[in-house]
């Protein structure tokens, strides 16, 4: 997920930057057992560039001076060279307030701002620099909660025509990208995310019935689509 922000806002020349800081990674899962976890930025680009890197709680337009975590990531702001790398530290400073039982979800920002040059100085003064902020799911996951693989297994499904509802039971976020009979066309039409322990009633575009399989797709812990069969209740 990736949002344009706003740098410098001035009106005349634009200097367009493409997305040249990558992750190595499209989510990051902290263990509770763990002291710390990295995440490795780089640079794609033929110059260097800034990121700021941050966790907010779910409202994207939290400015980072405004929003409490129990994280510290070192360093907060950092010059990524042309062509190299950067380390994240990320750091639980404070488990004091956090579920034991469930995982909890964070968001991470990596604003990325590119440079101007000297040239790019000299040809205007009035120039509009654009940053690119993209963010990440951060997911806190205690010790002693199981097999996260095998989350999807235990989904409870029960439909009513069109209408199905998905309960999560077990303590994992699960991101819910496809519901389908057999692998066909997708029922659903938005991308799902459930909560630990919760549930979500979805409107499809097609009729289920109980006691029939769906072929549920979901996200892994490492970015890969997994299909898992699933009986309606």
């Amino acid at each position: 997920m990736k949002y344009i922000v706003l740098f410098f806002c001035f009106i005349f020349s634009v200097a367009a930057q493409a997305n040249n800081i990558i992750t190595n990674g499209t989510r990051f899962i902290y263990p509770g057992n763990e002291r710390e976890i990295t995440v490795q930025l780089s640079n794609t680009a033929d110059r260097p560039a800034v990121a700021q890197a941050w966790l907010d709680t779910g409202d994207a337009n939290a400015t980072p001076d405004t929003i409490t975590t129990p994280f510290i990531i070192t360093p907060p702001v950092s010059r990524v060279d042309a062509k190299s790398g950067q380390t994240l530290r990320i750091k639980l400073a404070n488990d004091h307030g956090l579920a034991k039982d469930r995982e909890s979800l964070w968001w991470l920002n990596i604003l990325e701002i590119p440079p101007v040059t000297a040239s790019e100085k000299a040809e205007s003064q009035n120039m509009l620099q654009l940053a690119i902020r993209s963010r990440f799911k951060f997911i806190y996951r205690p010790a002693g909660l199981g097999n996260r693989e095998a989350a999807a297994d235990k989904l409870v499904l029960s439909a009513a025509d069109k209408r199905l509802t998905i309960r999560n039971p077990s303590p994992f976020y699960l991101t819910l990208t496809r519901i389908s009979h057999d692998g066909g066309a997708a029922l659903n039409a938005h991308t799902v995310m459930l909560a630990p322990q919760s549930s979500s009633t979805l409107t499809l575009s097609g009729s289920v019935r109980r006691g029939e399989t769906l072929t549920v797709n979901n996200i892994n812990d490492y970015g890969a689509d997994i299909a898992t069969q699933v009986v309606v209740k």
